[in-house]
């Protein structure tokens, strides 16, 4: 891939992350129900940043580790961007509304300067040797995400149980279409390889 051509990726990348992280807000809105208690999972952070890497590097883990960083900070920039035009705080201007809701946010900001890179270096590690290895491991990170959530009592997480339901759900389709794409690519690149 050019130089000029893993830009113009990272760039696209970086635009959807921050898309999907407005959107994020979104859908979770003041937070209550379902949809509030899903968006707090950490699962879907970190698969952002695997498929950042997996997008922009076929052959570098560092730009794939860069990506990783980049679509998960301003997937947060624009989560707390839309957040701070839904929930105003009511200081003076909404520069300072958005200043607040980032600091708010410190904690996710500094937990993505060390899972952005190391999912997205894993992403291109996928790409690369397509092992199978970093693929069940995003699956396997929704599965104990879900059993930390069913753990959880009633009493204190209303949607416990439908939450750890989705991410087992979507941490199974995850692990088989992923699996299955890597089978399709190791075919793919062997058939390059015949004679």
């Amino acid at each position: 891939m050019t130089r000029r051509r893993a830009a113009q990726r990272v760039l696209a990348v970086g635009l959807l992350a921050l898309l999907l992280g407005a959107a994020d807000s979104l859908v979770k809105g003041e937070g209550s129900g379902l949809l509030g208690a899903l968006s707090k999972t950490a699962s879907p952070w970190l698969l952002l940043a695997f498929l950042a890497g997996a997008l922009t590097s076929d052959r570098r883990l560092l730009l794939g580790a860069f990506t990783g960083l980049e679509a998960t900070l301003l997937a947060l920039i624009g989560f707390y961007f839309v957040n701070s035009l839904i929930f105003p705080i009511g200081s003076d201007s909404w520069l300072a509304d958005f200043h607040i809701a980032l600091l708010s946010g410190k904690v996710y900001f500094e937990l993505a300067i060390f899972s952005g890179p190391l999912f997205g270096a894993f992403g291109a590690w996928w790409r690369q040797q397509l092992s199978m290895v970093p693929v069940i491991m995003v699956g396997m990170l929704f599965l104990v995400e879900a059993l930390a959530h069913a753990s959880q009592t009633s009493a204190l997480v209303q949607y416990a149980d439908q939450v750890a339901g989705i991410e087992v759900l979507v941490g199974a389709l995850w692990t088989v279409l992923a699996l299955n794409k890597t089978k399709v690519l190791r075919h793919d690149v062997g058939a390059d390889r015949a004679p």
